[in-house]
């Protein structure tokens, strides 16, 4: 998967720090989510031992031929798995990481965000 072919992601204007991602080819083309938390679990029992890739995601919007519930089948966790572990290692080699970090970081967070969802995701202001 290559960035700005398969997909483009930037940092969410809905959600601190979340990655928010099109998908722009393949099976998913044209759904939209955000990556939250993600960690790796290692454990040692004994003789056992093992991994496990966590995150946590939301969808925003599918294509309709991609609602047969798709949240929680294994090919589909494993495409994002992938497709998450790509942007991370995008991201690491970004020159322009660090300065996206901080916009996103900032009082005013991401001003400019090109991946849009319906406006039913933000929090009305109360007055």
């Amino acid at each position: 998967m290559k960035n700005n072919i398969d997909y483009i992601y930037e940092y969410s204007d809905l959600n601190l720090f979340n990655t928010r991602v099109k998908l722009l080819t393949g099976d998913y083309k044209g759904m939209v989510l955000e990556f939250g938390g993600s960690g790796l679990l290692q454990w040692v029992n004994g003789e056992e031992s093992g991994n496990k890739f966590n995150f946590d995601y939301t969808i925003f919007d599918m294509p309709d031929e991609s609602k047969s519930n798709i949240k929680g089948k294994i090919e589909f966790e494993q495409y994002l798995c992938d497709l998450l572990i790509t942007i991370i290692e995008h991201r690491r080699n970004d020159k322009k990481a660090h300065d996206k970090l901080m916009e996103a970081a900032s009082k005013s967070g991401v001003k400019n965000s090109k991946i849009k969802i319906d406006k039913k995701w933000y929090k009305k202001k109360v007055a």
